[in-house]
């Protein structure tokens, strides 16, 4: 069993869930899922839409299992997500700064969660086009600096001077720099057991693939009971389940006699839950968020707000 189990650790198989029957196996009164399939970083690399289905069981005691590939489904939308590694650049507080400092376009009196939730959007569109054209890709920056980084170190080799001594430390710096970035995939993947610190880069990279095959709607159920696999009608079926339902007529129920509902809050203590929380109490609750997690559908971490609050903090 120890083998076993570590030909599935030095393969870096992963199980990416099931639809279907909890149970793959029963006996008598004994249920169990003993039948799984795992799969590679390659294999999700390639077919990252696959989806695992067990079967009914017929004759057999054990349930057939059926892979589906997914291929020809039309990409999601990207929606923006803050990734903490852009902190790490020594240019970015300064493009945060100058752009949340600008007036804010049309009316600069606007005030209050309206006039942070558009500084909050302006600076998505800034952000993205800072990623794109400044901080640029993560891999080719690490690729580029080790090439510099041996080249510069057979320099020293041949030619032991200060300068390129000094050359050769400054470009290593660099890459410890964007490999302290690489921890970018921990952020993606999501992972809340593990210390900060770890580096195990390739292990994050295959929960987000996993997390991606696992969170994908592969069908949905219609009104008549029947299923769809087709992803146009999946979301039309899903926009239009929600607007019927948050659309519904809302009936109020009649309030009861409030004698009998009995006084547990004191006047002092709902003076003290009525009052506006102070400066530092929001800033102790900031700081203390997970720096990973999203509070709101802005996409922004918990460790932007921490970062940047000595400039956006009085909005």
């Amino acid at each position: 069993m120890e083998d076993f189990n570590d030909m599935i650790s030095n393969g870096n198989l992963i199980d990416i869930g099931f639809t279907g029957n909890n149970f793959t196996w029963h006996r008598g009164h004994l249920w169990q899922r003993l039948d799984r399939v795992l799969f590679n970083d390659d294999w999700l690399n390639v077919f990252h839409l696959t989806k695992v289905e067990h079967l009914s069981r017929t004759l057999s005691d054990h349930s057939p299992i059926l892979i589906n590939i997914k291929n020809d489904c039309t990409a999601p939308i990207s929606h923006f997500r803050f990734q903490n590694m852009w902190l790490l650049h020594p240019t970015f507080l300064d493009v945060v700064k100058v752009n949340w400092e600008a007036p804010v376009f049309p009316d600069d009196t606007i005030s209050g969660m309206h006039r942070l939730w558009l500084k909050l959007k302006r600076l998505k569109i800034v952000l993205k086009c800072w990623n794109h054209n400044v901080f640029k890709n993560l891999f080719a920056n690490i690729s580029s600096v080790e090439s510099k980084v041996n080249s510069l170190d057979s320099l020293f080799q041949s030619d032991p001077t200060e300068v390129n001594f000094a050359l050769l430390n400054e470009a290593k710096v660099d890459l410890c720099m964007f490999q302290d970035q690489e921890e970018f995939w921990k952020q993606k993947a999501a992972v809340k057991h593990l210390v900060d610190g770890d580096r195990n880069t390739k292990y994050f990279h295959a929960l987000v693939k996993k997390r991606r095959s696992s969170n994908f709607i592969h069908k949905i159920a219609k009104e008549d009971g029947t299923m769809s696999e087709d992803y146009g009608e999946i979301f039309s079926l899903a926009v239009n389940f929600f607007q019927s339902h948050l659309n519904k007529t809302f009936t109020p129920i009649s309030s009861p006699n409030p004698a009998f509902i009995p006084h547990l809050v004191s006047s002092e203590d709902n003076a003290l839950l009525s009052i506006p929380p102070s400066f530092e109490e929001l800033k102790v609750v900031l700081f203390g968020i997970d720096s990973n997690f999203v509070a709101g559908p802005d996409g922004y971490t918990s460790n932007f707000f921490r970062k940047t609050w000595h400039i956006i903090s009085g909005d």
